[in-house]
């Protein structure tokens, strides 16, 4: 008789307890660092394992048993007969220095979530959860100002924004597909800004919170053309456009003065300003990039990345913000050595290694804050499936500690899996 081929047991176990150790680690603050405080926060790079490890490559780059979200145009690659599942950890250790101080920072979150699937032989799709940006600061600036002695001024903020998406991948001849993405963009940011006199009792101080809650349908498309140009090797190119969108958005800000006590409790006195409910848009400057890829089939892959950001465009409720233009480039590749090994483990490990360079949209003090990682990892297969085990370590640094600035020096890691199933197969049983 004829049956349909179920999906291996362990398949629903396994993101179950994956969603669960996920839960926990994604209820810490995702970021610590105090650039986040501008713009829209710590712009997320591409953190799923298989991307991460090779620098953050990814425009050109398509594989039947990874999900690449960062160009809808590679999901074509996925067999039609299959299911992807994809989900990774997030950990970075840090240390932030000025020129006279430092701090060890560190924390572990969700990094994504993914699934990739058929829909017809030349439509293919992927659905998940990615973060876009991350909010997390805690700043005291001790000023002495004459005429008004000593000053704190104290920021803290927490919080970011993620993408619930879902994309299509279209077949459109052998060589070319095209992609799409839909996503709803959502989360909020919770930031307070205080000025304290210290060593007075007689002045008020100020108090200004801005609580910024963002959701929103958000957009944008992709291309890959491959070409085979020898023996087993294939030639690569793709591109991604997101176009200028406004994001709707709510505001709640509040400005208040307050005295305090020797217990510690505020007592507020008088409103400033309060815009309670107000409705507004962020808007998102539109997105270039592209990318080339080289790849021997089977054995190992190298590609290059560039990708450019209008944010001097950027703007929040109608003000524009003093964003400078973000450029990435990034260039990785894999290798595995023989992916018939029958007796040596070792040489079906797939191994990746890769860099990036980032010019980020801030200037502070007339100086352009920038940040570069070295990465490497590694796809352990597990065994008697074609599903692995996937790690990712990059070592970097953002900033400098010229103009009194900070500078962290950083170590990420993250830790993924990618199930592999065959679905949808229907098998003979005697």
């Amino acid at each position: 008789m004829l049956k349909k081929n179920k999906p291996a047991k362990q398949l629903p176990f396994i993101i179950a307890l994956f969603i669960s150790i996920s839960l926990g680690a994604s209820a810490q603050i995702a970021v610590n660092s105090p650039y986040s405080r501008y713009g829209v926060g710590d712009l997320v790079n591409r953190q799923n394992a298989y991307n991460f490890s090779m620098g953050g490559v990814a425009l050109a780059i398509s594989n039947p048993r990874y999900v690449n979200p960062y160009n809808p145009a590679s999901n074509t690659a996925f067999d039609s007969l299959s299911f992807i599942f994809s989900g990774g950890l997030i950990s970075k250790v840090g240390k932030l220095k000025t020129d006279q101080l430092s701090e060890k920072t560190n924390f572990a979150t969700l990094g994504y979530l993914m699934f990739g699937f058929p829909v017809t032989k030349w439509l293919k799709s992927s659905i998940g959860i990615l973060p876009y940006s991350n909010v997390g600061y805690d700043i005291t600036d001790k000023q002495n100002i004459p005429e008004i002695g000593n000053t704190d001024f104290y920021y803290k903020g927490s919080g970011g924004l993620n993408q619930f998406y879902m994309n299509f991948g279209f077949q459109i001849t052998k060589e070319l597909s095209l992609g799409a993405s839909g996503s709803y963009m959502f989360g909020k940011a919770n930031l307070a800004r205080f000025i304290y006199f210290p060593d007075s009792s007689g002045m008020l101080h100020t108090r200004i919170d801005n609580n910024i809650e963002v959701g929103d349908l958000y957009f944008d498309f992709g291309a890959q053309y491959k070409k085979a140009i020898g023996h087993d090797l294939t030639l690569g190119f793709g591109a991604i456009y997101s176009p200028k969108q406004n994001v709707s958005s709510v505001e709640n800000f509040l400005a208040r003065t307050y005295s305090g006590s020797s217990t510690g409790v505020e007592y507020y006195r008088d409103t400033i300003e309060s815009r309670i409910e107000n409705q507004g848009v962020l808007l998102i400057p539109d997105k270039y990039g592209f990318g080339v890829m080289l790849k021997k089939k089977e054995s190992w892959m190298i590609a290059a990345d560039y990708s450019w950001q209008n944010w001097s465009k950027y703007e929040s409720f109608g003000v524009s913000d003093s964003l400078q233009n973000s450029m990435q480039f990034s260039i990785g590749g894999e290798y595995q050595p023989n992916r018939n090994a029958v007796t040596n483990y070792w040489k079906l490990v797939t191994y990746r290694l890769g860099f990036r360079y980032n010019k980020t949209y801030l200037e502070v003090r007339n100086t352009q804050i920038n940040e570069f990682g070295i990465s490497f990892g590694a796809s352990l297969p597990i065994p008697r499936s074609l599903s692995t085990l996937n790690f990712g370590v990059e070592v970097g640094r953002t900033g400098t500690t010229a103009s009194g600035l900070i500078q962290e020096n950083f170590i990420k890691f993250t830790l993924g899996v990618d199930v592999w199933e065959r679905w949808f197969v229907k098998r003979k049983y005697n």
